[in-house]
């Protein structure tokens, strides 16, 4: 009897380890990821560099100075849909899973689209869901996993063109939340 006690404690541990190891955060701060200081540095390098581009373009921005806010915005919506729309968002696992398309919120299988699979937070196939392997926060699949090293790839032609994250020390990042604004009304 108690073998028997004893093995299903066995098994059932087993089964939380492989369950929840999906679950825990990718090398975060403590964990064997950057320290504090290192995030500091990189965040100064971005300054940096974003101060650089900007003094690199001051030419071509006076240009853009004549235009509103709100054009602005459309020319900016514009570039945006041309490179992300019609992409498929895949996991970073093997084999890949399909989650969805980034286009706009009524198409069925968009990520954007609420009401359909991929869109929906309560599907455990889209990014959107809390609970969920793709939109966890701690799930190291998921774009919501500040530290995720395999967030969702973003393909387009046959080519990854990004990941879905908001790991902006990944190469290639795209925040979520910041591509939902150009595809939804």
């Amino acid at each position: 009897m108690k073998n028997h006690i004893k093995m299903r404690v066995i098994v059932v541990a087993a089964v939380l380890m492989v369950t929840t190891s999906d679950y825990l955060p990718a090398a975060g701060p403590g964990v064997g990821g950057p320290t504090i200081q290192q995030i500091k540095v990189r965040k100064e390098q971005k300054k940096q560099q974003r101060q650089a581009d900007i003094k690199r373009l001051e030419r071509k921005i006076e240009a853009l100075k004549d235009y509103t806010i709100e054009e602005l915005q459309l020319a900016l919506t514009v570039k945006v849909v041309d490179k992300y729309g019609g992409a498929s968002v895949m996991s970073d696992q093997r084999p890949p899973v399909y989650l969805g398309l980034i286009a706009d919120e009524f198409h069925p299988e968009s990520i954007f689209n609420i009401f359909e699979k991929y869109g929906s937070e309560f599907n455990p196939m889209s990014v959107w869901n809390p609970f969920g392997t793709y939109g966890s926060n701690y799930s190291r699949y998921s774009p919501f996993n500040m530290f995720a090293m395999n967030p969702p790839v973003i393909v387009k032609d046959g080519k990854i063109i990004g990941r879905l994250t908001i790991n902006d020390t990944i190469t290639g990042a795209v925040d979520p939340n910041w591509l939902k604004l150009f595809f939804r009304y």
